[in-house]
């Protein structure tokens, strides 16, 4: 099969799949505890949702002396120590259905979600010598609503895996984070 065929069937069933959701298309600028960047939230099928996000945050350093009671993860929020981040959130959005028959909004794919994040952080973009580059494996609950017509909160709890890639030590962790967004009205595609 000639490759400009099979990319142009591969992108028409993607843009099929995505443009029959009931879920929407978001294009956002989030600022919480975890930093500030813009992400995409896309539906890939009636539940799912995938976020990838870039932007900036805390620096973080795993530190490990092989005692695993006196292990810790270290995250450093302060403005001239940021470092930068990129990361891929799945959530699979469970109670929508409940949502619509109490007559909740749904705005934003707002609901409940069980979700799966990989996330990297770079080494501080000031002060590198002081913080590792990072990857975070994260399994939690949360959810996300809509406060009026353009902006949304969420809010997720679990448990973290994060793995120092230039020393390879790694340690679980209590996974948190909360923030708000702004939904960037010109390009967003979805459902009321």
């Amino acid at each position: 099969m000639n490759k400009r065929l099979l990319l142009t069937l591969l992108a028409f069933t993607i843009y099929t799949v995505v443009s029959a959701q009931e879920l929407g298309t978001y294009q956002k600028l989030d600022i919480g505890i975890n930093g500030i960047g813009m992400s995409l939230e896309v539906p890939v099928s009636e539940k799912i949702v995938i976020e990838p996000y870039i932007g900036v945050g805390p620096s973080y350093d795993l530190n490990g002396n092989g005692d695993a009671l006196a292990d810790k993860i270290d995250w450093h929020w302060a403005l001239l120590e940021p470092s930068f981040h990129g990361a891929v959130y799945g959530k699979f959005l469970y109670n929508r259905s409940s949502r619509a028959e109490k007559g909740k909004s749904l705005l934003f794919n707002s609901g409940n979600f069980i979700g799966a994040k990989v996330k990297y952080i770079s080494k501080s973009l000031s002060d590198p010598q002081f913080y590792s580059n990072t990857l975070l494996f994260n399994l939690n609950w949360g959810g996300q609503r809509n406060i009026g017509k353009h902006w949304a909160y969420s809010y997720s709890v679990g448990i973290g895996y994060g793995r120092n890639l230039d020393q390879s030590y790694g340690l679980f962790y209590p996974a948190f984070d909360i923030k708000i967004t702004y939904v960037l009205p010109f390009f967003s595609k979805g459902s009321k």
